[in-house]
């Protein structure tokens, strides 16, 4: 493909994320500049500037590392600012802190206003609302669980025993933190309910989650989609010690996994989904019942992708992506004739993998993002 020498990549993410990287050396690969812009470096270790006046003239932007126009801005991690100067009065930190995490909000939304966003910024709260998926997600035609949202201790009570204990229960975001006595990363993920849990109502009132029966599973399926190219995965989860019940927490990779193809009706589903989220990409999780007939569970809006293909090279995602990031809208398709192959492989021995390396992590990042 011909591309204007003056097009350029914005990825917002922090250094530590192997997708950055990765898109950041397909895209060099490509002759395409990519820049990366990590919010949690703002203010202390980033100078930012924005000029606007009574011209006509749109606003001047002064980004330290940043050009002022981007073709596309991929919004993969949105931190929060934290760099502060820790030679601050203690006293005078949270309120250094609020007017960076406010100035970021504000510089960011008239930012290179003529980018394509993936995904567009006003649709992104929306889109990670759980309610709202599993509603659009129903609309859509698609089978969802049963499900309750609440923090009341009787109504899931009463829940559980609607359905006769088959209840779990999830968060609304990944649950991770450092044990206090020895640093060991702990997480939760989907956990049954039972009786004993029941019992403690003060837990439940303090920590609303959402609750839905369980659905009886043969697989679990992640689906990719760039724009209107997909790459399905069946995950059988039901073959991991840990991960039977939510994929996530199969931390060995015991689950074996293979590409699948999804039939023309159930594609169409899947777009009026994303159309109904203002969604160009995202990565969509369901289970596959005994019979065949999937249910959906959820919508990560920039869930992780690299390690699908570390698990199964056959899969282009790292292709298809960059090649995305310079074509962002709905009906794009990849053509793997028309682009260069970028391989995570190939990225696994370039010398920008060996500079992510020495931040301490080398692998794909898994089916979750976990963050100090």
């Amino acid at each position: 493909m011909m591309l204007q020498s003056d097009t350029a990549v914005l990825i917002i993410t922090e250094s530590d994320d192997i997708h950055g990287h990765a898109l950041i050396w397909a895209l060099d690969r490509l002759g395409v500049r990519c820049d990366r812009w990590s919010l949690s470096e703002y203010p202390e270790r980033q100078h930012t500037s924005v000029r606007i006046s009574n011209s006509q003239s749109p606003p001047a932007f002064r980004i330290a590392g940043l050009g002022e126009a981007y073709w596309s801005i991929w919004l993969r991690r949105l931190a929060e600012p934290k760099a502060v100067s820790a030679s601050l009065a203690v006293a005078d930190i949270p309120m250094a802190t609020l007017q960076a995490r406010r100035s970021s909000e504000g510089i960011r939304s008239i930012f290179s206003p003529n980018s394509i966003w993936i995904n567009p910024l006003h649709t992104r709260a929306e889109a990670n609302s759980k309610p709202v998926q599993l509603l659009a997600a129903r609309k859509a035609g698609f089978a969802i669980p049963e499900t309750l949202i609440s923090n009341d201790p009787d109504e899931i009570r009463r829940f559980y025993r609607e359905h006769r204990g088959e209840v779990v229960c999830k968060f609304f975001t990944p649950a991770f933190w450092r044990r206090q006595t020895d640093g060991a990363l702990c997480g939760l993920f989907t956990a049954r309910l039972n009786e004993g849990l029941l019992a403690n109502g003060e837990a439940f009132t303090s920590c609303p989650a959402i609750y839905q029966r369980l659905v009886a599973k043969k697989a679990d399926v992640r689906i990719t989609f760039f724009g209107s190219s997909y790459y399905a995965v069946r995950i059988r989860s039901q073959q991991s010690s840990s991960g039977a019940l939510d994929f996530r927490s199969d931390i060995l990779f015991e689950s074996p996994m293979e590409r699948m193809e999804l039939d023309a009706g159930f594609l169409e589903r899947c777009m009026e989904l994303s159309s109904c989220l203002g969604l160009l990409h995202g990565s969509y999780d369901f289970i596959e019942q005994p019979d065949g007939s999937l249910t959906f569970l959820e919508v990560n809006e920039m869930g992780q992708f690299l390690w699908l293909e570390d698990r199964l090279p056959e899969l282009p995602l790292l292709s298809a992506f960059a090649a995305f990031s310079l074509e962002p809208r709905s009906d794009f398709r990849f053509d793997a004739g028309r682009w260069r192959r970028h391989s995570f492989d190939e990225f696994k021995q370039s010398e920008m993998f060996d500079t992510f390396s020495q931040l301490g992590s080398t692998d794909a990042g898994g089916p979750f993002h976990y963050r100090e």
